[in-house]
This record gives C-alpha cells, structure tokens and sequence, in this order.
C-alpha cells in the first residue's frame, strides 16, 4: 500500500498538474493554431527532445503499433471530436471514460480487482461525466473512440513494452507519428505565425507531450493499468483548478460536485490495492 501511495504521488499527482495546465494553454494557443497544427507541433518537439534525451530509437514492430494507438491517431481522434463538436469541454470529459475501458478489457483479460477498486473506478468516470451537462453530438463520439483506443494503448503498452527504455520508446513514437498527424492537418487548418504562439505552443510540448507522457508511462509501468488510469482521471479536476487560474473560469457547482466523486472514487481505488 505504501509502495501504491509512493507511486501515486512521484507520477500521477504530477501528471495531473501537466495534463490539467494542457487544457487552457490548448484552448488560448487555439486563437491562433488549428488543433491538428498544434497537435504536429507536440508530436515535433517531444521527438526531438526524446531523441537527444534517449540517444538512439527503440525500433520494432510493437513500438511502432503502440505509437500508433498512442500518439499518432489518439491525438488525430481528440482533434477531430474537438473540430467537429460545439463543446470541446465536452470532448475531454468523454476521453476519460478510459478507465472503464481499461477495467473491462483487464477484466476479460483475466486481471482481478477488488469490489472497492471496480467501485473507485466507476464513481471516478461518473464523477467525471457529471462535471458537464452532456448533450450528443457526433464530436463527443470521436471522444469516446479516443477513450477506448487510449484504453486499448495503455494495456498494448503494459503488456509489451514496459521494460523499454521510456525515453528511446517516445522518441520513435513521436517520431513515427509525425507524418500520420501531418497528413490531418488540412482539416480546419488556420496558423497566425507569431513568436508568442511558437513559444506557448513550445511550452505546451514539454509540459503535455513530453513531461506528461514520461510521467505517465512510469505510472503504468510501476502501478499498473487500472491504477494508473484512475489516478489520470485527477486530469479533469485539475484542468477546472487550472483553467481558473489562468482563464479565470469559475467551476459551476456541477464540477465541483463532480469533482469531488472523481476524487473520493480514486481514493477507493488507489487504497484497494494492497
């Protein structure tokens, strides 16, 4: 249990800070950069980081696919549903349904959980959907794909990958995952050319793409699929913190209430494990 807690605290608590903050800095480089331009750039700078960082490539088949379901076309379904939706608020909050996809999935793998962990995970997403007022429209579908093929990339990578080295493993994903997500940037493109874009869309690289799947991938790898993918569900909560900090966006009561769910279904979860 105190392994658990370390775990959670060295990478999923800082996580949440970078993948929380990603939200309004997106949503103000948004003014000037189309989402799949902003999304090319994130992939361009993690690979470059990652591959003076890692000096060398971890080259193969399963890295290649674990890029795919990753990075590449993760980040191609999140822009979609956000370009496609009325409510780009509402596309997030769908992505993090993941954790019922990764229950499930482990489930049918085999993986045992107890009662009081299944039960964090299912109050963390209900939590988590509360916070918003749902209304369907197709954006909110593409959402949901990138929840379930997150889920699906997530276990790919526990299951093939997590012995490889963090840092070599990034640099060929963003890598390969360049030229996929250029080929998507006609949609909806618009670019205002600016050194303050440039450099918010640089910071945004090294705190979501980088620092934030880094610290993600070592959450995996130490506290395992479920529990990792719970604890990234303090994502939403943060973004509400963040976002009134930086946009001054007041959290409706909804969110708060919501929020409070998602953080009591994560302690049920992360204390579950023994």
């Amino acid at each position: 249990m105190q392994r658990t807690t370390i775990s959670f605290l060295r990478w999923i608590v800082p996580l949440s800070l970078f993948w929380g903050f990603a939200f309004p800095l997106t949503k103000i480089i948004a003014y000037s950069a189309s989402p799949m331009i902003i999304s090319a750039f994130r992939v361009g700078i993690a690979a470059i980081f990652f591959l003076a960082l890692g000096k060398g490539l971890s080259v193969g088949k399963k890295q290649f696919v674990n890029g795919l379901l990753n990075f590449a076309f993760f980040l191609i379904l999140i822009n979609l549903g956000i370009g496609l939706s009325p409510n780009p608020g509402l596309v997030a909050v769908m992505i993090y349904t993941q954790p019922i996809f990764v229950l499930i999935i482990e489930r049918l793998l085999g993986y045992k959980i107890t009662p009081k962990g299944i039960i964090g995970v299912v109050l963390g997403v209900i939590g988590v959907i509360s916070s918003a007022t749902l209304s369907f429209d197709i954006g909110l579908v593409f959402g949901l794909l990138a929840g379930i093929l997150w889920a699906v990339g997530t276990i790919y990578y526990s299951r093939n990958l997590a012995n490889e080295n963090i840092a070599k493993l990034n640099a060929f994903m963003a890598l390969t995952s360049v030229p996929i997500v250029l080929a998507f940037t006609p949609i909806d493109y618009y670019f205002k050319f600016s050194l303050v874009t440039l450099s918010l869309i640089l910071l945004l690289a090294i705190i979501a793409q980088i620092l934030g799947f880094y610290f993600w991938f070592n959450g995996v790898r130490e506290l395992g699929t479920v529990y990792a993918s719970t604890g990234s569900l303090l994502v939403p909560v943060m973004a509400y913190v963040t976002s009134f900090a930086v946009l001054g966006v007041i959290p409706t009561l909804f969110q708060i209430i919501g929020s409070v769910i998602t953080l009591f279904g994560v302690y049920l979860t992360i204390t579950s494990r023994s």
